[in-house]
Parts: C-alpha cells; sequence; structure tokens
C-alpha cells in the first residue's frame, strides 16, 4: 500500500515554496487517489464532469475556480504544450519530410504527446483577495506506482498568461526529467532555470511570428548586460528582483542561446535530449550543453560565439516589417542627400534643399549626384510607412525631372511635401498621446516598472559613492554646505 502523506509535512513544503519562490523541487509522498487510474498516456484522473477540466490529451488535470476559468486554464496550458512539442519536433531533415509525405506523421505526433507523469493544477482564491508572496507554486509528489506534478495558481491578480505559460514550460521540464525514472528511492532535487524557461518562451514566439525584434534590438546596440555564466547561474529568486529593463535583457539574450542551440547540427534532436536532463542536472551548465552538443568542443568560445551571432541575425528586420514614422522621417532625411565628388577625390553630401546647386551642373555629373538617393528610395519603399508611399513616389518624380534639367515647379512641389510631411508627424504626435491618455486614464493594473525605478533609486542611495577631489566637485560641495544652512532659517 502507498504510504499516507503526513499534512503538516505537506504544508511546511508549500509555505517554503511561497516564502523563497521556486526552489529545488524535492519530491514527497502522496495518497493515491482512488479517482486515478494509470492509463497507456500516464497516470491521469478519471474526469469528473463539474469538478475538473481535463485538456485534451489528459496531462492537466485543473481544479478549482469557476467552469470557465478551469477551461481556459486547461486550453492555454495544452496549446502551451503543443507549441513546445513543436518546437523539438525536428521536422528539416529528409526523413521527417518523407514521412509527412507517406502520412506517417500523424503518428509521430501522437508519440510526442505521450507522457508519463500528469499535472494537477489548482486554482485557489479569487479575483480581489489580498495578493500573495507568490501567485504559482510548484509540488511534486510520488506513490508506489508513479510520480504526480502539481501547480497552484492563486487568482488574487487574475489570471497572467506570461506566468502561466512559464508554469506550464516549468512543469513540461519537470516532467520531461522524471520520464522513465521510478519513485523507489528518489532523492533527487528538480531545478528549472529560469534561462531555459524564458528562451523557450522567446523561442515559442519568434517561431509564432509574435516576438518583439525591437528587444533583441536594443539589447544588441546596448552591449547584452549578461555574460554566459551570469545567464546560467541566475537563479528564480534573483530573476524576480530584476528591474524591468533586465529582464527583458534577460528573455532576450536566454531566447538567442536557446535558438543558437536549436539551430546546431542535429539540433532539435540533441535539444530534447538536453531538456530531459537539464531539471535534475546539479553541475555545471556548459558541462551538460557539450555532453548534448558535441559540435561545441571545437573551442572553448564556440557557444559564446553561436550565441552572438543568432543575436546578431535576430536584430536584422524583415523586409515586410514596416518602420513607425518617425523612423520613415529619419530614413528620409538620410536619404535624401545628394552626393558630391570633390576635387580631391572625396565624397560630400548636400541637403535636397539646395537641389539648385545640382540643376546647374553637367548631365553627367547631375545624374551620378542624384543616383544614390534614387536607390535609397526604392529601398525605403519597401519599409515606409504606408501613408508615405505617396510621398515617396513623388520625391521619385522630382528626382527623375531633376536628372533631365526639368526644374520648372520643384521648389513648390518640395515645399508641398514638406507640409505634407509634417502633417503627417503631428497627427502621429497627437494619436500617441490620445493613446496614452487612455491608458493613463483607464488602467486596471500596475506593470510594476515605476517600482522597478524606485528601487533601483533606493539602492543608488544606499551604494556608497566613491570620494571625489576634483575643482567642480569641491566647488559644488561648498555651495551646497552653503544654502542649506540658510534653506533651514
Amino acid at each position: 500500500m502507498p504510504s499516507r502523506v503526513h499534512l503538516p509535512c505537506f504544508a511546511v513544503v508549500t509555505l517554503c515554496h511561497l516564502a523563497h519562490g521556486q526552489e529545488p523541487l524535492k519530491a514527497v509522498p502522496v495518497e493515491s487517489d482512488p479517482t486515478e487510474l494509470l492509463a497507456p498516456e500516464g497516470y491521469v484522473a478519471k474526469p469528473q464532469a463539474d469538478a475538473k477540466a481535463v485538456s485534451r490529451s489528459g496531462m492537466f488535470r485543473v481544479g478549482g475556480g469557476e467552469y470557465s476559468q478551469r477551461s481556459s486554464v486547461a486550453l492555454f496550458l495544452e496549446s502551451t504544450r503543443d507549441e513546445f512539442e513543436a518546437l523539438l519536433r525536428d521536422r528539416d531533415d529528409a526523413a521527417a519530410k518523407a514521412a509527412d509525405k507517406r502520412g506517417s506523421f500523424a503518428e509521430a505526433a501522437r508519440k510526442n504527446d505521450e507522457f508519463d507523469v500528469a499535472v494537477n493544477v489548482t486554482l485557489q482564491g479569487k479575483q480581489g483577495d489580498p495578493p500573495q508572496p507568490k501567485s504559482v507554486v510548484y509540488e511534486l509528489g510520488y506513490t508506489d506506482e508513479a510520480f504526480s506534478l502539481g501547480i497552484q495558481i492563486h487568482l488574487a491578480r487574475g489570471i497572467d498568461n506570461e506566468l502561466l505559460e512559464r508554469a506550464a514550460l516549468t512543469v513540461l521540464l519537470y516532467e520531461r526529467a522524471l520520464r522513465g525514472v521510478r519513485p523507489e528511492g528518489f532523492d533527487e532535487r528538480l531545478v528549472v532555470r529560469p534561462w531555459l524557461v524564458e528562451g523557450l518562451s522567446e523561442a515559442m514566439k519568434w517561431r509564432a511570428g509574435t516576438a518583439d525584434r525591437r528587444i533583441y534590438e536594443g539589447v544588441f546596440r546596448q552591449g547584452g548586460g549578461f555574460t554566459l555564466d551570469e545567464l546560467f547561474e541566475l537563479k528564480e529568486s534573483s530573476y524576480r528582483k530584476l528591474d524591468g529593463a533586465s529582464r527583458l535583457a534577460f528573455r532576450a539574450l536566454s531566447g538567442a542561446l536557446v535558438m543558437a542551440l536549436l539551430e546546431q547540427p542535429q539540433g532539435r534532436e540533441a535539444f530534447r535530449g538536453f531538456t530531459g536532463e537539464a531539471a535534475r542536472f546539479a553541475g555545471e551548465m556548459p558541462i551538460l550543453l557539450r555532453k548534448h552538443f558535441p559540435e561545441l568542443n571545437l573551442s572553448e568560445r564556440s557557444l559564446a560565439k553561436w550565441w552572438a551571432l543568432t543575436l546578431a541575425k535576430l536584430v536584422e528586420p524583415k523586409l515586410s516589417e514596416a518602420l513607425s514614422i518617425a523612423e520613415t522621417e529619419r530614413d528620409f532625411n538620410d536619404t535624401l542627400q545628394f552626393h558630391l565628388r570633390s576635387a580631391e577625390g572625396g565624397m560630400s553630401n548636400l541637403p535636397l534643399d539646395e537641389w539648385q546647386k545640382i540643376a546647374a551642373m553637367e548631365a553627367g555629373d547631375r545624374a551620378e549626384a542624384i543616383h544614390p538617393a534614387e536607390a535609397g528610395l526604392i529601398r525605403l519603399s519597401y519599409r515606409c510607412f504606408p501613408s508615405y508611399r505617396p510621398l515617396l513616389s513623388e520625391y521619385q518624380l522630382i528626382l527623375r525631372d531633376l536628372a533631365v534639367g526639368e526644374t520648372k515647379d520643384i521648389g513648390l512641389r518640395l515645399e508641398e511635401l514638406k507640409q505634407q510631411r509634417e502633417i503627417r508627424m503631428e497627427r502621429a504626435n497627437r494619436a500617441r498621446d490620445y493613446l496614452d491618455f487612455i491608458e493613463i486614464s483607464q488602467a486596471r493594473s500596475l506593470s510594476g516598472e515605476f517600482e522597478d525605478y524606485m528601487r533601483l533609486k533606493q539602492e543608488l542611495e544606499l551604494r556608497p559613492r566613491p570620494p571625489r577631489h576634483d575643482r567642480l566637485s569641491e566647488v559644488l560641495d561648498f555651495m551646497q554646505g552653503t544654502y542649506e544652512p540658510r534653506k533651514k532659517r
């Protein structure tokens, strides 16, 4: 008979998770549930009509809350699992394509749907309750026959899809680590690193086409912010303390790292093996990565080089990605320049407003000066803001007339185009201000960014400042010392 759980012991485990966050997950014995049964797909529950919502694969069983909440959570968790499995499924090799033609891919998909450990999800409380220290708590139990995973979600702040996705990815990594493992004598602690969860989330977004490239562009321009060792060693409790900017940088760098691993030779197959061992591995992460990705053994800097190359590739905009109005204006100003060659052979730029100087040149020199602007307008036409395309066509006509010496009404046409661009910028600024007003006046939740700012401000105030003995600092200190006594009078 399975051992009976001691409730006080179980309560201590739960409180430990609440107080310290996602600590290493330790298995505790649980009493066998007579409503459960052992199915070919794993240890699942008998569905109860009004008590639980069971996901399509049977892996997630959601209880508590209202019926609509249970159903939506089960659907979201199952959808995240489908995206996770699709990300790890190697569909690029010839064998997979041939299997797809033979119609055997459906069989492969069913194999990917198998699991060994079911997940019991419990919705607690209701929206408006006092917020808990941690909205999501993980549990790992076992009987003599199998393991069982649990997620407790408190509804005080509603259902946060981002937290729910992180919870789904975390338990999916736990489940992979427990496949083929028997409960007898199992005393390991499971730990899922934040970089792996955030990296998988970003890789799934890129696969779905919903990732924000601007985050990666900002990280790339600022030089990152985390080294590989810092990325690997950051704990969950430390991750939650990061300010908003650092968290975005961590997420982008983690996503680039996961996608760099997936792009390795046989990357998805190797990554599947890696995810099956990552939660149980207690050593240094580069050792485990080199075990599953032998190509990284070529040099000590191989992983860092793949990481940097992947980040640089993600920064590159797609040809179909439209620029904003402000970005279009910036590129317009950079493009609408005449290029002149000096007598010494150097190059100089001339703004479009000084077109009369170009009109006075010989035909060959005039065409040479105008050609770079014409080519720049063609490149800009692929990505400019849609409302700028008629203006772009007008600029192309003006350059064409100028190249053949037709200068009639060019100044008037340029002035009219300038006014239309100013109108577009003014309307864009008004729309931005209006959206800001709506967001501020109708906001129902806090983003936490102001709290991040205040926390950083307090840390800077408490941090000791290095003494400065330059002349300017001495003068400012003297003025402050003179002013403050007068201010107190």
